[in-house]
């Protein structure tokens, strides 16, 4: 008997149909996110800045200790640092090495780098994206300004997940019980318990473990207008040059955009004494606040005196704050930031012609942006005697002979 081989053929030519449309559809799918969807990894490095930070790579059985700057991060990299230590971890776009982001790193604060990723293809309408972990510790977070492409940075701790979507800074301070994130500038999203909280500059909240975000609470207030520079100095700001010799370079003072930051660009090649700076009037009462502290984010290129020179009054970064204590005498606290020490150690490390309460100048590596956080400023003038009523002015300046300089994220932080 002869077999109908005809519902075998058909069968076959629907199947091989079928898996040429499947075909089709996955090379026309495939080919889609390959051009539009896909990632790349993104570029990532970790610098030293002070103390002691470990750095543990995936797959590898013990951490190294960083050592001025490692480059070539990879996902699931950790950073741990040792109390009083500090580093900045940056994160730039895998083609051009245009600055993303950055994450400066505190004392006793670990920290994962979970994902860092960019589109392949410049058409692609995805968004640069980090991921972070931070289990315990303090770290400030920050997007770049001037990126084309939005960049969002996530932070997961074990209470919540803070979201940061345009250019904008945060704190956040973690413990085993609770989240602190405080917005100095931008907009961040806090997330937990399937409850969200919008938080705008100069707002902060907590997040305790198994609950929603507290809500907006008020952060500490900034006295400071335009200290992230992101307007023209003016009205603002107020510059100044003085030179001991009239015929040596005056020097100048310009708003620059410096790895990812709006700054102040300090620049005097000079053969003499020289300084360049701006000045802000505040003349805000302090005495309804509780504390105050100072935020800058620090950069020296350059500078040919060794330490602040031979009186400590020569940084090649410099800040003065004027106030006025209760009876109504005026003061200056001044802190300096140098590089360049002095081999023989024989210069200062303070200014020795200011008056108290100044403290030692900070030393940084040269060519890399440091986070400075001043001690809490009413009880240290209260402890010289001069318990301060009203803060009169903050001045920035460059100071020596042949100097280059940037100060950015100027916050004077007055808080209840």
């Amino acid at each position: 008997m002869r077999q109908n081989t005809e519902p075998v053929a058909w069968t076959v030519l629907f199947s091989s149909f079928a898996v040429f449309v499947a075909l089709v559809v996955g090379v026309v799918f495939g080919l889609r996110w390959f051009l539009f969807d896909s990632e790349v990894s993104q570029n990532a490095s970790v610098t030293l800045i002070s103390g002691t930070v470990l750095l543990t790579r995936p797959g590898a059985a013990l951490p190294e200790a960083v050592v001025q700057t490692i480059t070539g991060l990879n996902e699931s990299a950790q950073i741990d640092s040792e109390a009083g230590s500090q580093a900045s971890v940056a994160f730039t776009s895998p083609r051009t090495d245009t600055p993303l982001g950055d994450m400066q790193v505190y004392g006793s604060t670990l920290a994962n780098l979970d994902f860092m990723r960019s589109p392949r293809f410049d058409w692609s309408a995805r968004p640069n994206r980090v991921a972070i972990s931070v289990t315990r510790g303090r770290a400030r977070v920050s997007t770049a300004v001037g990126v084309s492409r939005q960049v969002i940075i996530s932070v997961q701790t074990p209470q919540g997940l803070v979201v940061l979507e345009r250019p904008g800074s945060y704190s956040i301070d973690v413990t085993e019980a609770i989240t602190a994130v405080a917005v100095h500038d931008g907009a961040v999203t806090v997330i937990a318990q399937g409850s969200a909280v919008i938080l705008a500059a100069n707002e902060r909240t907590t997040v305790q473990s198994g609950e929603a975000p507290a809500g907006v609470l008020t952060g500490a207030r900034n006295l400071i207008v335009n200290g992230d520079f992101a307007t023209p100095l003016s009205p603002d700001w107020t510059t100044f040059k003085d030179r001991a010799d009239p015929a040596d370079v005056e020097g100048q003072i310009d708003l620059a955009q410096n790895v990812g930051r709006n700054a102040a660009h300090f620049i005097r090649p000079g053969d003499n004494w020289g300084r360049v700076g701006i000045r802000q009037k505040i003349n805000r009462d302090v005495r309804g606040y509780n504390s105050l502290r100072l935020h800058v984010a620090a950069r020296i290129l350059s500078q040919n005196v060794s330490n602040c020179g031979s009186l400590g009054s020569e940084c090649p970064l410099m800040i003065k704050l004027e106030y006025t204590d209760v009876a109504g005498a005026s003061h200056e606290w001044v802190q300096g930031f140098y590089y360049l020490s002095d081999p023989s150690n024989s210069l200062p490390l303070r200014c020795v012609t200011c008056p108290p309460p100044g403290g030692a100048h900070q030393r940084i590596q040269q060519n890399v942006w440091y986070l400075y956080d001043s001690p809490e400023l009413i009880a240290l003038f209260a402890a010289s005697g001069q318990t301060p009523a009203t803060i009169t002015a903050i001045s920035i300046y460059a100071e020596g002979h042949s100097v280059e300089s940037f100060i950015s994220e100027v916050e004077l932080l007055a808080g209840d």
